[in-house]
């Protein structure tokens, strides 16, 4: 592999009119029980931002979702005792954007063109979006970074003054694997 394989959190990029406190703590909650090293990643950021992971316990009936490869997505779902609620959801764009269209939101079109900025910078954007009393709405992206390995350049070099050609076969998606 030419990367580390452990994808980190490294900022969240409010959607204008937000806050980055409160996109940081929708990010928080999504991966409160996501235990993957990027959901892990994703709660080490957010205490940068000065915020403490709540306990289970400490939450309004959570009801945590589970991130599959069907659905891209994972989160939470926060029901009060009034019977008002919450859901919070963090994945993959395409996925989050329809989650919120579903909903009646919209999203707003920095989503995708930030998401794009992201992915061609070599990053995983993820988006964070929330239905609560306000509607359903994008929140803002979490930009997820993994780390090449040192002098894989300088080998791939080598190999091509060799003779051989260098092929990468990549499961991210393509502006990704581009950068």
């Amino acid at each position: 592999t030419i990367t580390f394989g452990n994808r980190q959190a490294a900022a969240f990029t409010p959607m204008p009119g937000v806050d980055h406190t409160k996109l940081a703590d929708a990010a928080q909650l999504s991966s409160l029980a996501d235990t993957t090293p990027e959901g892990r990643s994703v709660v080490a950021l957010a205490a940068r931002y000065g915020l403490v992971a709540p306990r289970e316990e400490e939450l309004s009936n959570p009801r945590f979702v589970e991130f599959t490869a069907r659905t891209r997505m994972s989160g939470v779902n926060l029901t009060w005792p009034n019977g008002a609620g919450c859901a919070i959801r963090k994945g993959a764009a395409t996925q989050i954007a329809e989650w919120v269209e579903q909903r009646g939101g919209s999203v707003p079109p920095e989503a995708a063109q930030w998401s794009a900025a992201v992915s061609v910078s070599g990053g995983t954007p993820l988006l964070v979006a929330v239905h609560d009393w306000d509607g359903p709405r994008v929140l803002g992206i979490i930009h997820l970074k993994d780390v090449v390995k040192e002098g894989v350049r300088e080998r791939f070099e080598e190999l091509r003054r060799m003779g051989i050609k260098t092929v990468m076969i990549t499961g991210d998606n393509p502006l990704t694997a581009k950068a």
